[in-house]
C-alpha cells in the first residue's frame, strides 16, 4: 500500500515537468514549420526548390521536362509529361496548348531555318508543328524506337536532326525528320539532350557520364566539363544558333560556356538544382531555367542577374 501512495506521488510530482517537455517539443515543432513556410514564400536560399533569388513564375505540373523560346521572345513553350503549356507573356501566366496524359514532351526544338516550324519528341511522342506551336502532326520516320530521351536541330546545316533513342543510339537526319540514320550505339542510356555547335562537333549531357564532346560526328566521345566539379550531376546542355554562348543545367545551378563547351564557370544561380534551359536564339544573353521545384528564373544579363 506504501508503494503504491509512493508512485502515486512520484506521477503528481513529475506530471508538471512531462506537461512542459510536451509543450517544449509542441513550440519547437511550429518554429520548424513557420520557418519553412516563411522560405517557401520568399525564395528562401539554398536546396534543390529554392533560391536566394526570385522566381517569376510556379509550374503547376507534376515534372518539368523542356523549354523553347518561340521567334519572339515573350513567346515560350513548355514540355511536361501531360503535355504542352505556351505563354505568350515571358512565363507570366500559361496555357495548355495540349493536355494528354502519357504525352511526355521531353524535348521542343524550333528550326533554326524555320520560325514556325516546332519539334515535339519524348516517350513514345514525335511530332512536328508549322504554325509555332498551335496545331501539331505525327511525324512518319524509320527509327528504330520512340523513347527520344534527346532531340535537337542543326545550325549548320537545313534539315538536319538529331535524336538518342533510349538503348538504340544517336542517330541523324538530313531531310527534316523521316529518314535517319545510325551515329552511334556508344551513348550514355541517361543522356538528356544534345547539339551540334556552329563549327562541327557535337556536345550532349548525359545525368550518368556528365558532359561529352565528339569530334567526329559522334563516333566517340571524350568529357568536356572543365569547370564542372565531376560530384555535379548535369542534367541539359542548351545554347543559342551562333554558339556564342552554352548553358549546362546542373544540381548546384546553371554554368556557362563561351569556348564550345571546354570550359565551364558557375553563373550567379549556383543554389538550386536546373532540370531545364531554354536560350533566346536571338540574344545569348537571355536565358531561362525552370528549377526542381517547377520555379522559373529568367536572365538578360547571361546568368549575372535574375
Amino acid at each position: 500500500m506504501a508503494s503504491t501512495t509512493k508512485s502515486e506521488s512520484l506521477r503528481r510530482r513529475t506530471w508538471g515537468l512531462r506537461i512542459a517537455l510536451w509543450l517544449g517539443l509542441l513550440g519547437a515543432v511550429i518554429v520548424v514549420l513557420l520557418v519553412s513556410l516563411v522560405r517557401g514564400q520568399d525564395g528562401g536560399s539554398g536546396g534543390d526548390g529554392t533560391s536566394r533569388f526570385p522566381s517569376s513564375h510556379k509550374l503547376d505540373t507534376a515534372d518539368y521536362h523542356s523549354l523553347a523560346f518561340g521567334p519572339q521572345p515573350e513567346v515560350l513553350l513548355f514540355g511536361h509529361h501531360n503535355g504542352l503549356q505556351m505563354s505568350q507573356n515571358g512565363g507570366s501566366t500559361w496555357r495548355e496548348v495540349v493536355n494528354q496524359p502519357g504525352w511526355d514532351v521531353m524535348n521542343l526544338v524550333y528550326d533554326p531555318f524555320s520560325s514556325d516550324t516546332v519539334y515535339m519528341a519524348g516517350h513514345n511522342l514525335y511530332y512536328r508543328s508549322d504554325d509555332g506551336g498551335k496545331t501539331w502532326g505525327q511525324v512518319e520516320n524509320n527509327l528504330p524506337g520512340l523513347d527520344l530521351h534527346a532531340f535537337a536541330a542543326s545550325s549548320r546545316k537545313e534539315g538536319r536532326l538529331y535524336a538518342y533513342a533510349v538503348g538504340l543510339g544517336l542517330y541523324v537526319n538530313e531531310d527534316s525528320g523521316s529518314q535517319w540514320q545510325l551515329l552511334s550505339t556508344d551513348v550514355p542510356r541517361g543522356t538528356l539532350s544534345v547539339i551540334e555547335l556552329p563549327d562541327g562537333p557535337l556536345l550532349l549531357a548525359a545525368v550518368d557520364a556528365g558532359l561529352l564532346r565528339s569530334e567526329d560526328g559522334g563516333k566517340t566521345w571524350i568529357e568536356s566539363r572543365t569547370g564542372i566539379a565531376s560530384g555535379v550531376t548535369i542534367y541539359t546542355v542548351k545554347g543559342d544558333p551562333e554558339g556564342q554562348r552554352l548553358y549546362a543545367g546542373t544540381s548546384q545551378g546553371l554554368f556557362v560556356s563561351m569556348d564550345g563547351g571546354r570550359d565551364w564557370n558557375a553563373t550567379s544561380l549556383d543554389d538550386t538544382t536546373v532540370l531545364v534551359v531554354g536560350v533566346n536564339p536571338a540574344d545569348p544573353l537571355e536565358v531561362m531555367v525552370i528549377n526542381s521545384d517547377g520555379r522559373l528564373f529568367r536572365s538578360r544579363d547571361g546568368g549575372m542577374s535574375w
